[in-house]
């Protein structure tokens, strides 16, 4: 099936803008001059340009500069300015053309930028360039809090893209849905969901799970051979990655065939009340251990599988962002802000069942109640 594809309605100029300087207001409230980044997700934030290998350099206030390799630079340039050349064709050892050192290459950019002695943040780097920085007496600091704090509130353009992958994730959970007779294989019904979502326009998968039966529960992750019978469930785990890169992530579950037993319809209801509970906590100005401590009741019976994933946690260009809401560890000291959007989760498993419910929603934090991002398709079958 192909659809109609999602109009883009979002600003280019106006995303990276945007999403610059709400990174380098972080960057002021972390005390923190400079960035030197090279993960290829916040690289991509920050020029919203798909290349791999690049590099972005961010002082606290004015423009950014990226590096790209040589064979890259025209691809690139069509589509963001402000791209330095890279000199060297061995671009594996990372910005040669600044450094014989690298922290001699770093030290003049932050000089010219004003920010000569300030902290440098840093995501990933080889130990080797890293001990270079430090024994260059520039002061390191870790650059993912500024960065995923940053682009975990969603500027206006995000917020429209997220509202058209949550169109894509109906289509695509729809047509799992169709898929879904006795005898078809997890497989099969994995090839189903990601020829769909291109078919919806989604850039790629970055991670597909689909779990028949005992598979949901431990919650299997990979599709396998297995084919599913009449009267079981089936699960579907969905991390699409579409404009601009931002991953989507939800759930649901179908019955195969038509008719569930007791046991199945009340399982799968008490989850699904669950998680429509979960959702309303999650509102603009509270704290998360607020949120966390109101958390709707968990039965005994299925806390260790619940309590085993996040209440809810933030969806970007990475994988599970800020914030996470975890049962397991000690509430984040920080609020809950209007404009983050989080995946809100329920996997509603007993032990000794040989199924779960697994459910998962994206919601935009609001002040009152979320917004919620493209209503999931669930199996009403099961809810009546």
């Amino acid at each position: 099936m192909t659809y109609a594809p999602v109009p883009v309605t979002w600003d280019h100029d106006r995303l990276k803008h945007d999403r610059l300087l709400r990174l380098q207001a972080e960057m002021q409230r972390q005390d923190i001059g400079a960035l030197y980044l090279t993960e290829s997700f916040t690289v991509r934030y920050l020029i919203d340009v798909r290349v791999p290998f690049g590099q972005v350099f961010v002082p606290a206030e004015g423009d950014l500069v990226a590096f790209v390799r040589q064979r890259d630079l025209d691809y690139v340039q069509r589509n963001h300015q402000g791209v330095e050349r890279v000199k060297d064709a061995d671009f594996n050892a990372e910005l040669r053309h600044l450094r014989k050192d690298l922290a001699g290459g770093l030290k003049a950019l932050m000089a010219r930028n004003d920010v000569a002695g300030e902290r440098l943040g840093l995501d990933t780097l080889r130990p080797d360039l890293v001990m270079n920085l430090v024994g260059s007496g520039i002061p390191i600091v870790e650059a993912e809090l500024a960065c995923s704090r940053a682009s975990s509130v969603k500027t206006q353009d995000e917020l429209t893209m997220y509202r058209a992958i949550g169109q894509q994730y109906v289509r695509t959970m729809e047509a799992f849905r169709d898929a879904i007779r006795p005898g078809v294989t997890e497989a099969e019904l994995a090839a189903v969901v990601t020829g769909a979502w291109a078919d919806a326009g989604g850039e790629d998968m970055a991670q597909l799970n689909v779990c028949a039966q005992e598979n949901m529960n431990p919650w299997g992750r990979w599709p396998s051979a297995r084919a599913v019978a009449r009267g079981e469930l089936v699960g579907l785990d969905l991390h699409g990655r579409s404009f601009g890169g931002l991953r989507g992530d939800s759930s649901t579950t179908f019955l195969v065939g038509d008719e569930p037993t007791p046991a199945q319809r009340a399982d799968y209801r008490e989850g699904y009340q669950y998680l429509q509970a979960a959702k309303k906590e999650l509102r603009a100005g509270r704290p998360i251990s607020e949120v966390m401590a109101s958390q709707p009741h968990v039965p005994e019976r299925v806390r260790e599988t619940q309590f085993s994933y996040h209440m809810a946690h933030g969806i970007g260009l990475g994988y599970s962002g800020y914030p996470h809401l975890d049962p397991r560890a000690e509430p984040i000291d920080d609020i809950l802000y209007e404009n983050q959007v989080l995946s809100v989760e329920c996997v509603w498993g007993e032990e000794g069942k040989p199924y779960a419910i697994k459910l998962e929603e994206m919601i935009c934090v609001r002040d009152g109640e979320p917004e919620v991002i493209g209503r999931i398709p669930v199996d009403e079958r099961l809810l009546t």
